[in-house]
């Protein structure tokens, strides 16, 4: 009897010591990432050097403001998004954006535009519009991601408005843009960063273009 007693605490013993074991997680923390502004370089920025001439920057004085910028639904999420394919779309689970894109795209845009117009009084939603802005521009998004070949895309309208004591807020330009970069692969960096270092430029490459325009209504 005391032997059976005892078989049974052992194996009582075993099974609470073998059911408290926990198999090794496969759990991977996500990494956030932001979208950053770009360097401005007017020596390399061929396109609005032409525009500008001799006129110094610093005089420009063009204050605006960024309406909200429009996406797809299903860019709206945080997880980061390829395009391998036609038709075809990847979520990174591991891979998000640190805020959500709408904001962190609007918050970008506005920044580049602000240090190519010089302009630093600006406002971007979901923030007011400062009283006196000049211009208003609206962005509607197509596409901003990945796609095949090692290049990311940016496709999409952008809307320039003059705001008028008379008129109101009214359309004086628009604009269409399919904006391809390449992602530059180095030992250095994972390729993520790289990816979304491209996504920003196309970023500072629509705000050349955008400043190209409000220039030209000086």
């Amino acid at each position: 009897m005391i032997i059976l007693l005892t078989n049974i605490v052992l194996l009582f013993s075993f099974y609470l010591m073998t059911s408290c074991i926990v198999p090794q997680s496969t759990h991977r923390e996500s990494t956030f990432h932001l979208l950053s502004k770009s360097s401005l370089d007017l020596n390399k920025s061929s396109k609005l050097n032409t525009e500008l001439g001799d006129r110094n920057l610093a005089e420009l004085q063009n204050t605006f403001y960024l309406r909200q910028i429009e996406l797809p639904y299903y860019l709206q999420e945080n997880r980061i998004i390829n395009r391998p394919s036609s038709g075809k779309i990847e979520f990174l689970e591991n891979e998000r954006w640190g805020e959500p894109l709408a904001e962190g795209i609007g918050r970008v845009l506005g920044l580049n535009l602000s240090q190519m117009l010089n302009s630093p009084f600006y406002s971007v939603f979901p923030h007011r519009q400062k009283v006196g802005t000049r211009f208003e521009v609206g962005v509607n998004i197509n596409r901003f991601e990945r796609v095949a070949g090692s290049k990311v895309l940016f496709e999409g309208t952008w809307q320039l408005f003059a705001n008028d004591l008379k008129k109101g807020s009214h359309p004086i330009m628009n604009g269409k843009e399919s904006v391809f970069v390449e992602i530059h692969s180095s030992k250095n960096g994972s390729e993520i960063v790289k990816e979304v270092l491209a996504l920003s430029k196309t970023l500072h490459i629509l705000a050349e273009q955008i400043s190209i325009a409000i220039v030209r209504q000086n």
